[in-house]
This record gives C-alpha cells, sequence and structure tokens, in this order.
C-alpha cells in the first residue's frame, strides 16, 4: 500500500473568521510574536505529546494500517494565523524531540507541517480544516475541493486522538460578470457529514512533558 500523509507537511490551512474563546480561567500562552501580546487559547491540551499510534489508508476510511516513518511527538501550542493575526488558534506539529517541541511553541508559529484547530473546547473536541485543492470543474460555475477535516479529542487523563478525514465538495462558484471564482470559504461552508471520506489518518498521543 502507498502512503502519501507528508500531505500534513503541504496542506494549505484555513482559519475562518472567528475567534476561538480567548479569555477566563484555564486559558494558556506561550511565545511572543512581533509585540503583540502571547497568543492564548481556552485550553489545557497546549504540551509535547508522544505519538504511540500513527495509523491511515488512503484509499478510504476502513481498515487502517501503520504508517512507516511515523513522527515521534506532536507539539499543541497556541498561535497568531496569518489570516486572522489578532485571533488565536490551537496548533499542532510534529517534532523529533521534546526539546525541538518546546522550540517550535516558544516561536509560536503558524503550523506549517501539522494542524490549526479553528473551533471547540477540551470537553467537547477541537475541529480543523485543510484545503488539498480547490478550482473549477470544466467551463461550468461549478467548483471543486478536496479537505481534510481535522478532529482533535480526548479519550482519556493526559491523552489526545486526532483524526483526519479527507473528503471532496462540489459547490457554486462565486459568479461576478463574466468571471467565476472559487472561494476557501465557500468549499468549508459546503462540507456535509452525508460527504464519502476518501482518506484517512488517526494518530494517537500521550503527554510527553509541559512546554
Amino acid at each position: 500500500m502507498r502512503y502519501r500523509f507528508t500531505y500534513l507537511q503541504r496542506a494549505l490551512f484555513i482559519t475562518m473568521c472567528f475567534a476561538l474563546g480567548c479569555t477566563g480561567s484555564g486559558t494558556f500562552g506561550c511565545g511572543s510574536s512581533n509585540g503583540r501580546p502571547d497568543p492564548t487559547v481556552d485550553s489545557e491540551l497546549p504540551a509535547v505529546y508522544r505519538i504511540t499510534s500513527f495509523q491511515g489508508n488512503e484509499d478510504g476510511c476502513d481498515q487502517a494500517a501503520d504508517i512507516p516513518m511515523a513522527p515521534s511527538y506532536v507539539v499543541l501550542y497556541p498561535f497568531y494565523p496569518r489570516s486572522a493575526p489578532d485571533d488565536a488558534r490551537l496548533g499542532g506539529t510534529f517534532c523529533g524531540s521534546v526539546e525541538e517541541c518546546r522550540g517550535l511553541a516558544e516561536f509560536a508559529a503558524e503550523p506549517s507541517r501539522g494542524y490549526s484547530f479553528i473551533t471547540g473546547d477540551d470537553a467537547a473536541g477541537w475541529t480543523g480544516f485543510a484545503i488539498l485543492s480547490n478550482g473549477s470543474i470544466g467551463e461550468t460555475n461549478q467548483c471543486r475541493a478536496e479537505v481534510q477535516v481535522h478532529g482533535l479529542t480526548v479519550p482519556g487523563a493526559e491523552a489526545i486522538s486526532i483524526e483526519t478525514r479527507t473528503v471532496v465538495t462540489t459547490y457554486a462558484a462565486m459568479v461576478d460578470g463574466s468571471s467565476a471564482a472559487c472561494l476557501n470559504a465557500d468549499a468549508l461552508a459546503s462540507i456535509n457529514d452525508d460527504l464519502p471520506c476518501q482518506a484517512l489518518l488517526l494518530l494517537e498521543a500521550t503527554h510527553e512533558a509541559d512546554l
């Protein structure tokens, strides 16, 4: 079986124009960014986690198998996204050691290989999206997008689980006169639970170290 799950390293992460809760008890912040206040999100999850299981199936969403050359750690930390520089998000990125993970979290940059969770909470779970491709279908005013839907949950004490499902959605282009555009926001708005799952990635990890 072929694996191309390096897609998490090259995906374009999309953040929507609404903020996560960033005040109150239980907020977490780390690092500073260009003189702005430290990014904070209402979560107890930012930490370094050791990956205990990394499985996937790029030909469907059943019978996930171990993925060779899996990363050793994933770190969760708050960051300011480029598309919404005043609204902190919960990010996750892969790393090879606790020290490297802490350095990435201290830098607090938008993850370039990993996850960007834009809404949710620790109790109900966090959700994020990544658009792999988005474009028009032939000469029509229809668009087709391949989207990853990331779900972060807490299955037990000091443990996290991240499920990534890849779906394909079609939607109407935004038409302005003689031109039509395929907007990322419209692609995300068209996602629903009835879309068939094209590929699956499952990550399980346990708490290794605080930031």
